[in-house]
């Protein structure tokens, strides 16, 4: 379980990166990158002391594992250029959208193992909330050795797959939420009359409390909410304005959107 091989330099890959170094379970010359800009290879060389390449095939060669960093509309021609070089001996992970194991599993040798994961970008800071599913050759042990990588940048749950565009819409997307919330509060704040530097200093720190709260605590999100609703009080009016918005409602509908539009993403890939 050694050489990792990253096909694409992004944000998720380098977020795992940094965590496989951190934990000390790798270190650089075990950890080797790919990609089409070379000055995002040399930025990471720079960085991490990992290896990089240009040339995909060349550089799986010797991996134990494969892991699939790039963008869902790219999968298909990566998959074309280096499927037929994948064994039976190595492991290949994915952290594409909506992209289902099938559709990666069409392009490889049937024993090849594939492991499907969605992780979100709070994987930059050691935060993430990832979700894995197995493809039709994984095995428990296999799972095991993709669980013990993403758990390096934060929590790991395993689930079937049909439940992954569930998981894409609720952790996957789950921090554009936050900060679409976040940028609401501040601009609601600032109506208020408080300065753009006292609205976000408050507005970070006071997300950052709750949700430390809300990772601490075995107590439902509702009794937490309820502790800091005083009847009559400040909170309990606003939470009535958002009660008579449907908030509730209107979650329920985006991140069921989200949910179709991840299987959409897949009916693409099945279909490329």
């Amino acid at each position: 379980m050694k050489k990792i091989v990253f096909i694409g330099g992004g944000n998720m890959g380098e977020a795992l990166i940094s965590g496989l170094l951190i934990s000390k379970q790798w270190i650089p010359s075990e950890i080797v990158v790919t990609d089409r800009r070379t000055s995002a290879l040399e930025a990471l060389q720079q960085k991490y002391n990992v290896q990089t390449e240009t040339d995909n095939v060349k550089a799986i060669d010797q991996a134990a594992i494969i892991l699939l960093a790039v963008k869902p509309q790219q999968m298909v021609s990566v998959l074309q250029e280096i499927g037929t070089h994948i064994t039976a001996h190595q492991l290949v992970l994915s952290i594409a959208a909506g992209i289902s194991c099938a559709s990666i599993e069409k392009f490889l040798a049937p024993e090849v193992p594939v492991i499907r994961v969605m992780p979100n970008t709070p994987a930059l800071i050691g935060a993430a909330a990832s979700a894995l599913t197995q493809g039709r050759a994984a095995t428990p042990a296999h799972l095991k050795i993709a669980e013990h990588i993403l758990s390096t940048s934060g929590i790991v749950v395993t689930v079937p797959e049909t439940m992954m565009d569930a998981v894409t819409a609720i952790s996957g997307s789950g921090p554009a939420y936050v900060f679409y919330v976040a940028e609401a509060m501040k601009e609601a704040a600032q109506s208020l009359g408080l300065s753009s530097e006292i609205a976000d200093k408050l507005i970070r720190q006071t997300i950052l409390g709750a949700g430390r709260m809300l990772a601490s605590s075995p107590e439902e999100p509702q009794e937490l909410r309820r502790r800091v609703t005083s009847p009559g009080g400040t909170t309990e009016a606003a939470l009535h304005v958002m009660e008579q918005g449907q908030l509730k409602s209107i979650f329920a509908k985006a991140l069921q959107r989200a949910a179709e539009r991840s299987l959409e993403l897949s009916q693409e890939a099945s279909r490329a």
